[in-house]
């Protein structure tokens, strides 16, 4: 998940929403075949989700998803990587906050002092820069609600991808063959490398997340605690080093609370095992 920014950056000629649509599209055919192959009936499992799960959860769900892709991509596609990164950093913030609020889960005296430390870092960057990181904001945002709607729907998560993906479709769809008709689409008009990116992007999400999902029934819980911070970690060094984005004095100052809000929440989560 950590190096998807290179791929999304090979579609940088190719609009956010168009490269969003195939990634849902492809994503759902991978997840039905995924199901096939595992000798279940996806549609069956389609159903029976719709029936013991509340719609609106589902669809909210799947809106979230599909923003929190969108925007995530645009931040990539226009070099805006640090934003992005920033974004998955306060992610475990505002997942916190809400589970304060909706779970009425406690926090220790540490745990406060964590949480003050990354939203001292978000202020900071607000300040710096002088307008609100808009971007930042709504990467965070739309996957913490997304998270939490994952805790109460509590599907696994090639299962929850699947039912994601495919409340999608007939949007998705629908929009794909305007776009076509519109002459506004870049697949089959470009080349036949930005068809197979399109394509691609479906894997590229699917492999990644069926990994993760392998790997956290066997790693330890601070192992998968400190997963969630591959992707922006990632997202950091590649919008530093590899894509030569602006970094400033300010950043480091920002990144470096940022990177400390890191080290405390796996230190808190280690000492809790």
């Amino acid at each position: 998940m950590g190096l998807l920014p290179l791929y999304w950056k090979f579609l940088s000629h190719v609009s956010s929403l168009e490269i969003l649509l195939h990634r849902v599209l492809w994503s759902a055919v991978l997840c039905v075949v995924y199901v096939l192959l595992s000798k279940h009936n996806p549609f069956t499992f389609i159903k029976q989700t719709l029936i013991h799960h509340s719609i609106g959860l589902l669809i909210l769900s799947s809106l979230l998803l599909s923003i929190n892709w969108l925007t995530y991509i645009y931040a990539v596609t226009t070099n805006q990587l640090l934003q992005a990164s920033m974004g998955y950093f306060i992610s475990p913030l505002l997942i916190v906050l809400f589970g304060l609020i909706l779970f009425k889960e406690k926090m220790s005296s540490l745990q406060i002092i964590a949480l003050c430390i990354c939203a001292l870092a978000v202020l900071y960057a607000t300040v710096r820069v002088g307008k609100i990181p808009f971007l930042s904001i709504a990467i965070g945002l739309t996957f913490s609600m997304y998270t939490m709607c994952k805790k109460i729907i509590k599907l696994d998560g090639i299962q929850s991808l699947l039912i994601d993906t495919v409340l999608l479709l007939p949007v998705v769809i629908v929009t794909l063959i305007f776009m076509a008709q519109k002459g506004s689409s870049s697949f089959t008009h470009v080349n036949i490398a930005t068809d197979i990116l399109l394509i691609g992007g479906g894997l590229a999400t699917f492999i990644p997340l069926s990994l993760y999902i392998s790997g956290s029934l066997i790693a330890s819980t601070k192992s998968v605690g400190f997963l969630q911070f591959i992707t922006p970690i990632m997202a950091f060094l590649l919008g530093v080093f590899i894509f030569d984005e602006p970094f400033k004095s300010g950043d480091i100052i920002t990144f470096s609370l940022i990177f400390i809000w890191c080290y405390s929440l796996s230190y808190l989560v280690e000492k809790k095992e």
